[in-house]
């Protein structure tokens, strides 16, 4: 029997297991209405298994050889259907046999051990590859005439499993380019009075890297996300979009002045502050896989300005403590960078952080106000055996290309979880707060998070002008749908674990756990002052909407249920999901995990 045979008698299996029951000439019919581009999507690392699904395959060493060589790859990754940054998209977080990995602990990567069987853990049974809006209609379709779970796949990067669900068609987005440049764009509808400025367009799987240059071909500047693969105008910019250029030019989500977008119903619309404004409203933080499928969006962009730099790294050597002491240092300093412009990257043992100002990015004066404002971590770097590079660079594209780009093309091909929290800038004006977030930091080092691996974007719109937050019409509403608390903040500290390749459920369980207690933690430092970015959260968290949209959510919610009043669009933990959810088919792979990880902390509180 043949692999694809095979896929297709195991995949119709799961669909009747699922109630759907939708015959082959169904299938057949959705193929020719998205004009032959439905496919089986097989596992990444399928080639170098000679089982699939339990049935007898035959491996392909020329495609196992290349899977193994680039298997942490994020560009090879970004590019194909069946790519997932982030493992969990790939397993089934609640059955380990579930899965089809590879030991990603070397490069080339092992071989799987003779007679195991590459799984299909939560990769969507099909995809539809996307060109055309007739496409995306005929898929929103066929799932109300017969059930089948969709998902909205685009680059890969998603911690939270929303991009990929067992049993599901994926519409796979990434075919969607175009880059169109605006002197002086005006947003459809709108009159001439209301004005974005410059701006670029950007199709929804144009990556960062693409968007960067093309910005800096035109004298402009992008204010974007960190990776270049991933996409600005999909799931970044529809959960916030944080920047390290954010604290003084504001968030994705305050910058994007248009969408185009085709709504569950199958219509068509264009999203703005003059039209559909309350879907604008919705799109501009409340996350993507929920609302519809972007086709594009349009951002402002920035002239070209100089960009100072700060590259201070501690001894890869150091201990812990030292980096507490690193930390409480960063903690100290970071109200005054923060007033200064200064955003980017905290950690355990380093920091990265760039700044626009003309005030401390002065191409004339040799870096000095830079040098000046970061002396104090420069001498703690120092004096512990550490570097410290601090420049102004003429560009945020030479800052991308020296500083950014070189460690951000093989962060793929591992399970990453994350759990992060929005800190209140009053935490950081007294003693009383400093002293609470370093308990913290040690309450978390009790429960097995090493300070060393710290990480901390020091991204929120702490200075930004006002300016860059387009008010919503009616003025009922604050101006985007993002946690609140993003705009009086100054910390977004991050917790992550990774989940070892072949780990077993207890294993898994154990982390998850950590992590939820963690994430408690963390909402019991803040208070309801603080917050959770839900790009970048721990999707096992309990009061998750509370947590991710604050006072938003209910309006989140209406504006869910006006366009897609039948729920055709549902992921795990985006607007629109429900508890009851949690036990269901659908997300078997999540709700076991959360079910026994509530049990857990419940007990162990």
């Amino acid at each position: 029997m043949s692999l694809y045979k095979i896929y297709l008698v195991w995949s119709l299996a799961r669909l009747v297991l699922f109630g759907e029951g939708q015959s082959i000439e169904s299938w057949k019919a959705l193929n020719i209405s998205v004009d032959g581009r439905l496919h089986s999507v097989r596992p990444f690392a399928l080639p170098c298994y000679s089982f699939y699904n339990g049935a007898k395959v035959e491996a392909d060493e020329e495609a196992c050889a290349f899977v193994r060589g680039e298997y942490l790859q994020n560009s090879i990754r970004s590019e194909r259907p069946n790519g997932y940054m982030h493992l969990q998209g790939e397993m089934c977080l609640g059955d380990p046999v579930d899965q089809c990995l590879l030991d990603n602990t070397a490069i080339p990567a092992p071989e799987p051990a003779p007679g195991t069987s590459c799984n299909q853990g939560s990769v969507p049974s099909y995809y539809i590859e996307v060109e055309e809006i007739s496409h995306i209609t005929a898929a929103l379709k066929f799932t109300q005439d017969h059930g089948v779970p969709l998902v909205i796949k685009n680059s890969g990067h998603d911690y939270m499993t929303r991009n990929s669900q067992k049993g599901s068609i994926a519409l796979w987005v990434h075919k969607l380019q175009g880059l169109t440049y605006h002197d002086d764009f005006v947003p459809d509808g709108c009159g001439a009075d209301v004005r974005a400025g410059r701006a670029i367009t950007a199709g929804t799987g144009v990556s960062t890297g693409d968007i960067y240059n093309f910005a800096h071909e035109h004298g402009s500047t992008f204010i974007g996300g960190y990776s270049p693969s991933v996409v600005a105008s999909g799931g970044w910019v529809l959960g916030g979009g944080h920047s390290v250029l954010s604290p003084v030019y504001g968030l994705g989500a305050d910058r994007v002045v248009e969408f185009k977008i085709v709504t569950p119903d199958g219509a068509v619309r264009i999203a703005n502050q003059c039209q559909h404004e309350d879907l604008f409203w919705a799109l501009r933080g409340g996350s993507g896989g929920t609302f519809g499928v972007v086709l594009e969006a349009t951002h402002r962009v920035e002239p070209l300005m100089p960009v100072a730099v700060a590259s201070i790294k501690l001894s890869p050597n150091g201990t812990a403590e030292t980096s507490l002491e690193w930390i409480e240092l960063m903690a100290r300093e970071s109200l005054a960078w923060g007033k200064q412009g200064w955003g980017g990257h905290a950690a355990g043992t380093y920091l990265t952080y760039m700044n626009p100002t003309p005030e401390i990015a002065n191409l004339t004066d040799g870096g000095g106000a830079a040098k000046g404002s970061m002396r104090t971590a420069s001498d703690f770097a120092l004096a512990h055996g550490g570097s410290s590079v601090i420049e102004v660079l003429p560009n945020f594209l030479d800052v991308w290309n020296k500083y950014v780009l070189p460690g951000a093309l093989t962060t793929a091909g591992v399970t990453r979880v994350l759990a992060t929290r929005l800190i209140p800038r009053k935490l950081f004006s007294d003693e009383a707060g400093i002293a609470k977030l370093m308990d913290f930091m040690k309450a978390a080092q009790a429960l097995g998070f090493d300070p060393r691996n710290f990480y901390c974007p020091a991204d929120t719109p702490f200075v930004a002008d006002a300016m860059t937050k387009l008010a919503v019409g009616n003025h009922t509403r604050p101006m985007t749908s993002v946690q609140p608390a993003w705009y009086n903040s100054l910390w977004d500290i991050s917790t992550s674990l990774k989940i070892v390749w072949n780990a077993s459920y207890a294993e898994r369980l154990k982390n998850m756990t950590a992590m939820t207690r963690a994430t408690l933690l963390a909402e019991e430092l803040t208070g309801t002052d603080g917050g959770t970015y839900p790009n970048e959260a721990n999707p096992f968290t309990p009061n998750w909407q509370q947590s991710w949209w604050g006072e938003n959510y209910a309006s989140l919610l209406q504006i869910k249920k006006k366009y897609d009043p039948k729920g055709l669009l549902k992921c795990w933990k985006c607007v629109g999901f429900e508890d009851e959810d949690i036990s269901s088919d659908r997300f078997s792979c999540q709700g076991k995990l959360q079910l026994d990880v509530d049990y857990n902390i419940a007990n162990l509180m």
